[in-house]
């Protein structure tokens, strides 16, 4: 039987001995490392997927053992590279169902500027200090948690198989809680399992790469599945057809100067967030509801020069409705005073 993450498990206890008077799994008791309430103590980017579970009060139960325990199958992948660099980062945001669930906005869900600039010769990725005014620096996002044609029952987060999640460069401000881009479609059943085999190849990297509780993988571009399935094309320096269908691409790029105030935050770039469904013909009840093939918009992801990532679904007041609020509050209890003084 497998585990649930946070469950705590006896380990069979070996004897001291006079050779080994403290063995390693004398009396210890071990953890599942995906327990949202105790997050490991590392860097900030090491607990994204704890803190998002955290804020909307969710834990995750793994569907099969993996060698990253920082990892299960549905993960959403958040991955940056550079035309001409040397090196791709990638980043586990945690399950994709949470930012589809999501009633509020989920701010600096992960802070990673530091691995973005750092030497590759320290675990960095060693892109360009100011990587957010280069114009040949994409960042994106994808995930999927299964790629079976045959299975119509949705797996624990509600959503069929082959359901992929993508994002799309968000082309201007707008207004939150609305897309700005197109939706992404799939032309076939056929293209649907193309994209999420592609998908699952490229995530399931992030499991099979690392031993470690990390959540954060860079690696070599010449050997990098994110460069393999997001190419960037050597002419026009510009996206490609990532997945094997999403034409154009699925990343966001930079440019100098900001992209604007999105969700309260000094955006350098956003993405639009959309999930794209292979088919409502399900075992469920109530059947997954969306378009066939056609991406649904579920949000926008924003970052900030810091490296700072947030989930943005809705506008944040400004702090001029803030005080018109607190004036309306107040002016409220004070009539209620009055009235009740009368």
């Amino acid at each position: 039987m497998l585990p649930v993450r946070g469950e705590i498990r006896e380990s069979p206890v070996t004897q001291p001995t006079e050779s080994n008077p403290f063995p390693k799994n004398t009396a210890r008791r071990q953890q599942v490392r995906h327990e949202a309430n105790q997050p490991m103590k590392t860097n900030s980017y090491k607990t994204a997927p704890f803190a998002v579970l955290a804020a909307l009060g969710l834990s995750v139960t793994p569907s099969q053992a993996q060698d990253n325990p920082n990892f299960a199958s549905g993960d959403l992948m958040l991955y940056f590279q550079q035309f001409g660099g040397t090196h791709t980062a990638m980043f586990n945001l945690g399950p994709a169902y949470l930012y589809r669930n999501a009633t509020a906005n989920i701010p600096n869900i992960i802070s990673i500027g530091g691995t973005l600039s750092g030497s590759t010769g320290s675990g960095g990725a060693g892109f360009p200090t100011a990587w957010y005014d280069d114009p040949t620096m994409f960042w994106g996002m994808a995930a999927v948690l299964d790629t079976s044609a045959s299975t119509i029952t949705p797996g624990p987060n509600g959503d069929p198989s082959r359901t992929v999640y993508v994002s799309r460069n968000r082309t201007a401000v707008g207004t939150e809680g609305l897309a700005q881009s197109t939706a992404w479609t799939a032309a076939a059943n056929s293209s649907m399992t193309t994209a999420s085999s592609n998908i699952q190849t490229m995530n399931l990297r992030f499991d099979n790469v690392l031993l470690t509780t990390t959540t954060t993988l860079v690696e070599s571009a010449a050997s990098s599945p994110v460069a393999a399935q997001n190419p960037l094309n050597n002419i026009t320096r510009l996206p490609g057809t990532a997945y094997g269908i999403f034409n154009g691409g699925v990343m966001g790029s930079f440019n100098t100067g900001t992209f604007g105030t999105f969700g309260g935050v000094q955006a350098e770039s956003a993405l639009d967030f959309y999930r794209i469904l292979a088919t409502t013909n399900v075992n469920a009840n109530p059947t997954p509801t969306g378009p066939l093939r056609t991406g649904s918009y579920e949000g926008s992801f924003v970052i900030d020069n810091a490296g700072s990532v947030s989930y943005v679904i809705a506008p944040v007041p400004e702090p001029a409705t803030f005080a018109l609020l607190g004036c309306g509050v107040i002016v409220g209890l004070a009539r209620r005073r009055r009235a009740h003084r009368q």
